[in-house]
């Protein structure tokens, strides 16, 4: 055994000697070849190797972590396979220099790639004692390292292997093979360069790649600031990174510095004083988790909502894994939109005023947007983000209530009278005035026969159906956006506001239901379905606003469908912006490593309706944010005008505030993210520290949370006042009412709108067709302000 023992070392003492041999030039011609035995043999192969080992190292970009950062330059998250930053060697301490090439290379500045004295006598050991010690220059471990990312890069599972192999015939090629790199690396590379290239890629353990990583890491600094402690014990870990992170395993790091501090010493790189003071002081650490994941991200829900959007952005690429492969390896800077101090104040604003863990059960969220430009300032809301959700599913959630489900959201909650802001749109594109007052139906119920049975209290029809009081609808909607139902019954809060006839400032102010289905009957609601979406209102789901609903008026009017609140703040700056709408966007610029801007290819913003029109509708909502309108509680301190609309569905189960100022759009949702879970009464309860009286409305606790936002947002910022809208579209113009006797009721309604009306169906006993219009009041060829509803007289259904 000990025989055999001594023959193997010896057979690697021969061929450490032919390596040696190589690289002192000592090899030509045959001189020297060993030729008897194994030795032999392995000598040939070793020498024919290095003649023909290509002398370029070929070396692909580093994967390095992009940067994600606010507008402000602050850094929001750093997507990255590895965690790593590349700088240059200016960038890294003059100190962490000295330290890493005292405990790998001393002699790195005086060899040409191969230390000959160190590898002889690293062979020597090798091969005649049980101990092994490398003989690698720092050149080498760069080479190794270098073939050993590529491997890892292109999965080459063989070479990776190979590059390990450490005796026999394999492990000696792969010694020759480094051993050519590296000589032919020194004659293409300076010193320099070469030790930065060593520290960007050597690995210091815990997740930590390349010099700057481990500083920002483990001591919350950047490389250039190190101490002589800190480079001492970065330097200390390549070697072996598992055993010596100072995190892991604090005794051994603090052990192998102070091997690294003598290493300086003995070589004169440090003074006594200095070398004593270091290697009596402890290992102070400052830990800081890289920003990989949005987890560790102190904006992880817009984080989260900024890398979905860029994996679906052809800047980075044609598919979803070219782009994140781009993104975590491209090293690149994404600056976005999002405003710091904005998205603080809504972290702070939901969390403060919806509590998670409150006894309701309620959530909330918000988001603000630019008008005119689409940029997303801030969303936030107010549960902890968690990749695992907590029991209740709303203190604590990964899922994004801000944003659509194809960014990591939801598919939205149910926006409540929100939706009436588009059909105000809806009513002054088509002529109607803002100064126009609408004729209402008187609340009831209705029989078997369509007849008409005046009484404010609930009562059962013939058929078996009760029908709650309210005003009833039937046949008064677009086929393709009709009821869905016998009967639509359209109800006020509290059971207030049903009068006859009521002028659209005081119904729009005081979100008057009952008004608004009468507006929508005569201006069509396939035609708000169209508005929603010029204005970019869709379903969280990505479908069709209305879809979800069967296209059902309720749907539109009342907004009986699901919308978040980056959508609905969105649609919102269309109306601020003058009628410009503009996608949401949350990046502004990308860059890669070498500063080039890559493009971005966003949709671009487009004018959808008029700023007439536009500066009409504004006019309307103002009156909603008025010591006088429903949203009283959201008059911004500072004066600032601003229009608004409050939101309240299905018994309170969503919640909504959105509004705008010509500089800012925001929408707060407040509300049961996962459906209702809580059986009890939202009437006269205490949310957070806000007590609140009767029924809980959008008005009463959404409303004052979007001041509080906006108040931020506007702060120091000049009061903005909204265009003036025309006379035409304040009071309308004179228009003739046009002959539509004998027309279709949908014929008629649409000759009507050209004219800048809008006509009513009035169903009457007749023998004529269905559908038919039978005649029109005010009649055809009467004078009347654009706007005015016309009735259309058509046959009741038999």
């Amino acid at each position: 055994m000990r025989f055999a023992t001594t023959l193997a070392r010896v057979t690697s003492l021969l061929g450490a000697f032919i390596a040696i041999a190589v690289l002192m030039g000592l090899i030509g011609a045959g001189l020297l070849l060993p030729v008897v035995g194994s030795a032999g043999t392995a000598a040939r192969e070793g020498v024919g190797m290095f003649e023909e080992l290509p002398g370029n190292l070929d070396s692909n970009p580093l994967a390095q972590q992009s940067r994600i950062l606010t507008a402000d330059g602050k850094l929001i998250s750093t997507p990255a396979q590895e965690n790593r930053i590349i700088v240059g060697l200016d960038q890294v301490a003059p100190v962490m220099q000295q330290a890493q090439i005292a405990i790998e290379d001393e002699r790195y500045r005086d060899h040409g790639g191969v230390d000959p004295k160190a590898l002889g006598r690293a062979f020597v050991s090798n091969a005649t004692t049980e101990d092994t010690q490398g003989g690698s220059t720092l050149t080498q471990q760069y080479v190794k390292l270098t073939l050993k990312e590529e491997a890892r890069r292109t999965e080459d599972t063989e070479a990776l292997r190979a590059l390990d192999a450490r005796s026999g015939i394999e492990g000696y090629v792969r010694k020759l093979r480094e051993l050519k790199y590296a000589i032919t690396l020194e004659e293409r590379l300076t010193k320099d360069q070469i030790l930065e290239g060593y520290l960007n890629l050597a690995y210091y353990g815990d997740r930590a790649y390349g010099v700057e990583a481990a500083a920002r890491h483990y001591f919350g600094v950047k490389a250039i600031n190190l101490n002589l402690q800190e480079a001492a014990t970065l330097a200390g870990i390549v070697r072996a990174p598992s055993a010596t992170d100072p995190i892991n395993n604090p005794e051994a790091s603090l052990a192998r510095r102070n091997v690294v501090l003598d290493k300086m010493h003995e070589q004169g790189t440090i003074s006594d004083k200095a070398w004593r003071q270091a290697s009596a002081s402890p290992i102070t650490l400052k830990v800081t988790d890289s920003q990989r994941s949005c987890l560790n991200s102190k904006y992880p829900y817009f984080c989260d909502y900024v890398t979905q959007w860029l994996l679906q952005s052809d800047s980075l690429g044609a598919t979803k894994e070219e782009r994140l492969n781009t993104l975590t390896t491209g090293g690149l800077t994404i600056e976005t939109t999002l405003m710091p101090e904005l998205a603080q104040q809504i972290n702070e604003t939901t969390s403060t005023n919806v509590p998670p863990g409150n006894p309701y059960k309620l959530a909330s969220a918000a988001a603000m947007v630019e008008p005119g430009t689409g940029k997303v300032l801030a969303i936030g809301q107010s549960s902890t983000y968690a990749l695992e959700p907590s029991d209740d599913r709303f203190s604590a959630t990964s899922v994004n209530w801000s944003v659509d489900e194809r960014y990591g959201g939801s598919t939205g909650f149910q926006i409540g009278s929100v939706a009436k802001a588009f059909t105000l749109v809806t009513a002054l594109e088509q002529g109607v005035p803002v100064e126009t007052t609408l004729s209402v139906r008187k609340p009831g119920t209705v029989d078997s026969n369509g007849t008409w049975i005046d009484n404010p209290a609930d009562r059962e029809t013939p058929e078996g159906k009760t029908h709650p009081a309210g005003i009833f609808f039937k046949d008064d909607f677009d086929p393709k956006c009709t009821v869905g139902e016998d009967y639509w019954s359209v109800r006020n809060a509290e059971d207030k506001n049903h009068q006859p006839t009521i002028k659209l400032r005081e119904a729009t102010a005081s979100s008057v239901n009952t008004a608004f289905a009468t507006l929508a009957s005569q201006v069509g609601t396939c035609d708000i379905r169209d508005t929603m979406a010029r204005l970019g209102l869709n379903s969280g789901d990505g479908d069709e606003f209305g879809a979800g609903r069967a296209n059902v008026p309720a749907a539109y009017v009342l907004g009986a469908d699901d919308a978040t609140p980056l959508t609905v703040a969105s649609a919102y700056a269309t109306i601020a912006s003058g009628g410009t709408y503009c996608p949401p966007v949350p990046v502004t610029k990308i860059t890669d490593t070498e500063g080039k801007e890559l493009p971005l290819n966003t949709p671009k913003c487009k004018q959808v309706i008029k700023p007439d029109v536009a500066a009409g509708v504004a006019e309307l909502m103002q009156g909603v944010v008025d010591l006088q309108g429903s949203g009283f509680r959201a008059v911004l301190d500072s004066g600032q005008p601003a229009g608004g609309k409050t939101g309240t569905s299905d018994g309170s189960t969503h919640t909504w505030f959105a509004g705008y100022t010509p500089q800012v759009s925001t929408a707060v949702w407040i509300g049961y993210p996962n459906g209702r879970n809580f059986e009890g009464s939202l009437n006269d309860i205490t949310v957070g520290e806000t007590f609140i009286e009767g029924q809980l409305y959008g008005s009463k606790l959404a409303a004052p949370m979007w001041k509080e936002l906006m108040s931020t947002a506007l702060k120091g910022k000049p009061v903005e006042k909204f265009e003036k809208p025309s006379n035409k579209v304040l009071s309308g113009e004179k228009v003739l009412v046009p002959a539509v006797k004998g027309l279709s009721l949908s014929a008629a309604q649409d000759r009507l709108s050209d004219a800048g009306l809008t006509g009513t169906p009035v169903r009457i006993g007749s023998s004529q067709p269905k559908g038919t219009v039978l005649r029109t009041s005010p009649s055809a060829f009467s004078s009347v302000r654009s706007g005015t509803p016309v009735k259309l007289f058509v046959p009741r259904e038999r």
